[in-house]
């Protein structure tokens, strides 16, 4: 099946359900914890935002780590006895990780009815068993606070957050730096049909933001090659020929733009935003495509950025310049929603 027929059919299924606000399906967030205080704070920041979206509920997901214990028994000369004893010792810190996690998210405010713990002994690869479960249980969501760890050691070790968005190509992640700057809500858009499924994304889940702002950001892109200046000198008819060409392509690329971004205002109205606190922004490229967005993130203080991307499995993490990368290496303080 080509992108066309998927965008169709992700079309026909919006027109089945009706708007987004309206609707009142659940909502399932997979949220990936673990001992970290960072984790915790990502536990407080999801609890905040989703506490009231009533129709949200949220599971806390914990891979407890395979500690090898055959290899500890011939390393130590453990008896079984104190191997099982060891076993208790773990199993009680895996409770306690999930126990301290669900205590968290109630004391944000998310009521105990909408709040599931989950957790698993002898994890090898908590991303992909995340990424089943999401599968299997029909999570939308996966969310999961984003590594600490230094980018180069991100990259080599290849941590949770690393693994997880490289390999959900079909799910949202929201990666969750803490402290949240704000709950105002930058929506970035690139271009149909991955800027719509961004838009539908912030309708779906933080149109219950009713006080927030919502920023609609489109960063021209440069000029596709077809429209660069070749090697000779064009003639007069062939520089306003081609001047024609590349206003069409400016104003048709910035038309479908403008109509996701009309089409998102509209909805957030009819939810219940204010009309003074949503608008649509768009700009020439200064820096480049990822370094404006991250501008805008700063200077208009939003807690929340949602960016459309391509599907990353066949994308190496060595591949730094992407825009994705950019945005999850510089973004802090914020929310960033990967819509796929």
């Amino acid at each position: 099946m080509d992108s066309g027929q998927d965008e169709d059919i992700f079309l026909q299924n919006l027109l089945k359900c009706g708007s987004f606000e309206s609707m009142d399906i659940e909502q399932k967030i997979l949220l990936g914890v673990d001992g970290s205080e960072s984790a915790m704070q990502a536990v407080t920041a999801a609890g905040s935002l989703m506490k009231n979206r009533k129709n949200s509920n949220i599971t806390l997901f914990y891979g407890a780590p395979d500690p090898h214990l055959s290899s500890l028994t011939k390393l130590l000369r453990l008896t079984p006895t104190a191997v099982e004893e060891y076993r208790k010792v773990l199993s009680l810190q895996e409770q306690r990780v999930l126990e301290r996690a669900e205590e968290v998210l109630l004391g944000s405010g998310v009521e105990a009815e909408r709040v599931t713990i989950r957790g698993e002994g002898k994890c090898h690869d908590p991303a992909s068993r995340m990424l089943q479960l999401a599968t299997s249980e029909g999570f939308e969501v996966i969310a999961l606070a984003r590594s600490s760890s230094p980018r180069l050691k991100r990259v080599l070790m290849g941590s949770v957050t690393s693994r997880l968005i490289h390999l959900a190509d079909e799910k949202a992640v929201w990666v969750i730096d803490p402290p949240i700057a704000s709950l105002n809500v930058l929506v970035a858009l690139v271009g149909a049909p991955i800027s719509r499924r961004a838009m539908e994304h912030v309708i779906r889940y933080f149109a219950h933001l009713k006080e927030s702002r919502f920023t609609f950001f489109h960063v021209v892109p440069p000029l596709p090659p077809q429209y660069w200046d070749n090697t000779r000198i064009l003639t007069e008819q062939e520089r306003r020929a081609r001047e024609i060409q590349i206003a069409q392509w400016t104003k048709e690329y910035a038309d479908r733009v403008k109509e996701i971004a009309d089409e998102g205002k509209e909805k957030l109205l009819k939810a219940g935003v204010h009309e003074e606190n949503v608008t649509f922004k768009a700009q020439a490229v200064e820096i480049g495509m990822a370094r404006d967005i991250l501008a805008e993130l700063v200077r208009g203080n939003y807690g929340i950025l949602v960016v459309g991307r391509k599907g990353s499995r066949e994308t190496s993490p060595f591949r730094l310049g992407s825009k994705t990368n950019k945005l999850l290496d510089n973004a802090q303080d914020c929310i960033i929603c990967l819509i796929n």
